[in-house]
This record gives C-alpha cells, sequence and structure tokens, in this order.
C-alpha cells in the first residue's frame, strides 16, 4: 500500500504541473489491485525524474501500469496541431524537422508526363498510415560537422548553410545512428521512433505535399532539359552554375519543404529496384536485399527530367559524390 500511495501522489504533483499550463488535458487514476490504472484527455507523458519527459504516443486509454518500488511521473500534455521542432545540435547549430501526416497518394508518374522513364515510374496507390517528420532542408555542412565532427564537402560550395556532400548512404545512416543515440540520451527522443532516412515512399509523398504534377509547385516540365519551372523551386544543372547553394533560398512546397528538387540528390532507405508494383501498397519498404540504394530529388548537376519529384535512380551504399547528400527523417522504428 505504501508503493500505491506514493505512486499516486507523484502522479498528481506531475498532473498539477502540466495542468497549470494548459486548461484541456486531464488526468486521472484508481488503483486495481497490483496495477495503476490511468484515464486521460491529450497525449500521456512519463517521466522517471519529473526533468525528462517521453511521449507515450502509442499509450492505450485507460492506461495500465502494474505497480512496484520505481518512482514514475505521468503528466498529460495538450495536443498541438504543429507538431514541428527544432533540434538543437550544438550551441549555435540547430535541425528543423517537420511533420507530415499519414495519407495516401499516386506514386511514380503519369503516362504523359514529359521526361518520364516508364520502366521505373509506373503509376500506383500507396498509403502510409504512419505520421513522420522530415528535414525542413537538405542537412548542411555545418549541421554534419555538429554530428559527426567533421565536413567531407570541398570545392562545390562550401559554407556553413550549404548541404552537405561527399556523402555516402552509409555515411547518412551513421549520422542518423549518432543522432539518434543524443537525441535518446537528451530525452528529446519521441518513443517508438528513431532518426533514419526516409523510405523512398515517405519521401515521394513528402515532396509531392499533394501534387500530382512533375514538380512540387504544381507545374510541370515545359522542356525536358532546360524550363523555367524548375527556377522557382530548385537548382539544377540550367540555374545552379554547377555549385550547390544554401539551403533554403527557392520557393518550399506545401509542407514547408525546401530543396526538394535539385541542389543534392537525397539518399533513401531503401534498396533499389526498377520495377514497383501495379495494385496498391501499404507502407511500402522496397526489397529486403539489393545492390544499389535510392537517391531522389536530382541535383544542382541534373537536367530538369532527373529532378522530377518521380524521378529515382541507384548507386551502391559506399558511394560518393559531389552531388549527393540526405535530408533525415523521424520515422517509427522498424
Amino acid at each position: 500500500m505504501r508503493n500505491h500511495k506514493m505512486i499516486t501522489v507523484l502522479l498528481s504533483l506531475a498532473l498539477t504541473a502540466a495542468t497549470a499550463q494548459a486548461a484541456k488535458p486531464a488526468i486521472s487514476c484508481k488503483i486495481d489491485g497490483s496495477n495503476l490504472i490511468i484515464t486521460y484527455t491529450g497525449t500521456l507523458y512519463l517521466s522517471e525524474d519529473a526533468v525528462i519527459w517521453s511521449e507515450l504516443d502509442t499509450a492505450s486509454n485507460p492506461y495500465r501500469v502494474t505497480m512496484g518500488n520505481k518512482k514514475l511521473f505521468f503528466c498529460a500534455k495538450e495536443i498541438s496541431d504543429n507538431k514541428n521542432f527544432t533540434i538543437p545540435l550544438s550551441d549555435t547549430v540547430s535541425l528543423d524537422i517537420i511533420w507530415i501526416e499519414p495519407g495516401t497518394f499516386m506514386m511514380g508518374s503519369p503516362e504523359d508526363e514529359l521526361g518520364r522513364d516508364p520502366e521505373k515510374e509506373t503509376l500506383h496507390e500507396v498509403t502510409l498510415t504512419t505520421g513522420y517528420w522530415v528535414g525542413k532542408y537538405e542537412v548542411t555542412q555545418s549541421q554534419y560537422e555538429a554530428v559527426m565532427g567533421t565536413n567531407p564537402s570541398r570545392n562545390y560550395g562550401v559554407g556553413d548553410d550549404y548541404p552537405v556532400y561527399y556523402v555516402s548512404w552509409n555515411d547518412a545512416m551513421d549520422f542518423c545512428d549518432k543522432l539518434t543515440e543524443t537525441e535518446k540520451a537528451a530525452g528529446r527522443l519521441p518513443g517508438g521512433y528513431e532518426y533514419t532516412l526516409p523510405t523512398e515512399a515517405q519521401w515521394e509523398y513528402a515532396c509531392r505535399a499533394g501534387t500530382t504534377t512533375a514538380l512540387n509547385n504544381g507545374k510541370n516540365l515545359s522542356d525536358r532539359d532546360q524550363c523555367p519551372e524548375m527556377d522557382e523551386v530548385g537548382w539544377y544543372g540550367y540555374n545552379s552554375d554547377r555549385t550547390s547553394h544554401p539551403a533554403g533560398e527557392k520557393k518550399p512546397n506545401d509542407w514547408d519543404l525546401y530543396d526538394m528538387h535539385g541542389n543534392v540528390q537525397e539518399w533513401c532507405l531503401d534498396w533499389g529496384e526498377d520495377e514497383y508494383p501495379t495494385s496498391p501498397v501499404v507502407d511500402p519498404t522496397g526489397p529486403e536485399i539489393g545492390y544499389y540504394r535510392v537517391l531522389r530529388g536530382g541535383s544542382r548537376s541534373n537536367r530538369a527530367y532527373a529532378c522530377r519529384s518521380a524521378y529515382r535512380t541507384y548507386f551502391g551504399p559506399d558511394y560518393t559524390a559531389n552531388n549527393l547528400g540526405f535530408r533525415v527523417a523521424l520515422a517509427p522504428v522498424k
């Protein structure tokens, strides 16, 4: 009984601190044998020290906890429509990530899209059942250096706000793994999520932001190679002077993501495969094994057709080049 009283008091104290900031969330508890039953509105958070809190994003309601000698704090917080947030990487460097709601879209390209590769871009329905976050910008050189302690970029645009390049798929995954460890240790990692690369489906869904056109500004290409439609949204072979440019100088898509077209190509999580399915799929992750990893978005050295939302290419996971970079995702642990 002593343990029961202790945990109930800790719960009440956490509730008082939370509800002082927002009136809508509520939390209550009752004891059922050896279990504490928590009923709440809003989002449930758990802490072992009342300092570092973790969201219980998969918690049932009511939420059942087995009683014991371990201290646990619970609080309910208001559910915000704005789930975007900023990660501090150092005293002077941060990383913005944008929340992407789950949904259904048409992946690939229609048969009449200029520049289309009919063997790799079969139009098919994809449903993503779980929300995730992606970087607002391509990972910059200052962000990469803040996490990894080095900057491999050289000769093709160097500066804190330029996208990092000469980065292999393995390098990008090392960055994501280290960021996951750091954010978990800091108590900022949402429960059940990890930093990783977006799957190919997650990348295209985020890039399109509801559009079905070749580019995410709602426009199709007027020319396969050089066209004014690209100038609005991205740096490519005909406007970049063959060098990368600072992140965020072109128009973002409707979900506030920058440089999804051009600047540097972006690694995705999947192994590459040429043929898409022809029937609807749910949460695709690509083949289980392969030789090459997927790259998306085109780069500052590509022609317009290679910067389309549906364009796909592949390289080996150890390959680096002066136009290959990446964008982080914060996605459910697989």
